[in-house]
């Protein structure tokens, strides 16, 4: 008996915490739900500058409506994130309220690969192959490819924005390449053409495949062609043919 009034007590003493922690419960959220959001904090996670807090703030201005005043409970904060990433630059964002009557935005911005730029209209790409504009005050260090760039940012040519992606990552992570390819541009047709500090000549890479093999034929150049010819020799070397070498002194 006396363990089973023991176990009695225990229970009621169990069951009257738990009622307690329930009603501070209760009334901490009914705190919170009075609360109203009296300012807005915005993290940006990127050094980019393709948008700041005063873009975020002033897109919500426009596009949400009054969160000011508004109750914590009442901020719709999925709708929040999905108008902010349908802005071309935001990657995914975050949006979340603390209780000291706080909204916070937290946006990762897009991180550019390259840039396009086809007279005077341009955009970026990131490393997935999406693309997006350029800012109108800033602009991001990344490698520039200008010239009869195709059509890639109305949705085509993916192979080819694929193989631009893995020449800028190959030539980025050699050690011979990285400090010497001075420009690349495109001509008509979509060939990839570069040239480099140290030279006059072009290049001539085409599309933008079998990367290793023609940085490959170009080393054969610089080691064999070029020394038994002399600089300036030819104006033009051409590698996108398999195992040739195509040297021109007129174009």
């Amino acid at each position: 008996m006396k363990i089973t009034r023991k176990h009695i007590v225990f229970v009621a003493i169990l069951a009257l915490l738990s009622a307690a922690f329930a009603l501070l419960s209760g009334a901490a959220r009914v705190s919170r739900s009075a609360k109203l959001c009296n300012a807005l904090d915005v993290q940006i996670r990127e050094s980019y500058e393709f948008v700041t807090p005063e873009d975020i703030k002033g897109f919500l201005d426009k596009k949400y409506g009054p969160y000011i005043g508004v109750r914590l409970d009442s901020l719709d904060l999925g709708r929040i994130e999905k108008m902010l990433e349908e802005k071309s630059v935001v990657m995914d964002s975050e949006a979340w309220t603390t209780s000291d009557g706080v909204l916070h935005v937290s946006v990762s911005q897009r991180v550019p690969a390259v840039r396009f730029q086809r007279g005077e209209k341009g955009f970026y790409m990131d490393r997935t192959g999406y693309v997006f504009p350029l800012h109108k005050s800033y602009t991001a260090e990344v490698p520039v490819i200008e010239g009869a760039v195709p059509g890639i940012e109305d949705g085509g040519y993916e192979e080819w924005s694929s193989g631009v992606l893995r020449l800028l990552e190959f030539i980025s992570s050699s050690r011979t390449w990285k400090d010497r390819i001075e420009k690349i541009s495109v001509e008509d047709g979509g060939d990839l053409v570069l040239k480099t500090v140290d030279g006059k000549e072009r290049f001539i890479i085409g599309f933008p495949d079998a990367i290793p093999e023609k940085f490959g034929k170009m080393a054969k150049y610089y080691s064999h062609i070029l020394p038994s010819k002399g600089e300036g020799y030819y104006k033009s070397v051409n590698l996108k043919y398999n195992k040739q070498i195509i040297c021109r002194k007129d174009i």
